[in-house]
């Protein structure tokens, strides 16, 4: 895959598609660093430490059974298991997917202003590893 517009990701949370209802999708992936400077050093050293993950997704706001807000409030205080790829193919070296476990620590149902489209923004810590997945 070549340069693309960022128009048909693919989100599951627990296997449920939310594509048509997500605007906005960050999967952020750090990694500390760990000082390692010696005495006599002019410089400092460093060595990669432990990595870290935050998804950030912007919902627009459902209160329809089994959508987004029947979803997500009861997932407060869960895992979730989140699948992200850059489009609805088939994942593929091309086309990658991103699986991430994901701690549901914040919902806010209600988040808008009048006259406004009903939106919500939900940032979950991740817990494990971030798995990239090409098969």
């Amino acid at each position: 895959m070549a340069k693309f517009v960022s128009n048909d990701y693919k989100i599951t949370i627990n296997g449920t598609d939310f594509s048509q209802s997500i605007a906005q999708v960050n999967l952020e992936i750090s990694s500390d660093d760990v000082e390692t400077t010696a005495f006599g050093s002019t410089f400092r050293t460093r060595i990669g430490g432990l990595k870290d993950g935050t998804l950030q997704l912007d919902f627009m706001q459902d209160f329809a059974a089994s959508s987004v807000d029947q979803t997500l409030s009861g997932l407060i205080n869960s895992f979730a298991t989140v699948v992200m790829t850059p489009t609805s193919g088939t994942v593929s070296a091309t086309n990658p997917s991103y699986t991430a476990l994901c701690l549901v620590n914040q919902y806010t149902p209600f988040a808008s202003s009048v006259g406004d489209l009903a939106t919500l923004s939900v940032s979950w810590p991740t817990s494990g590893t971030v798995t990239r997945g090409t098969v």
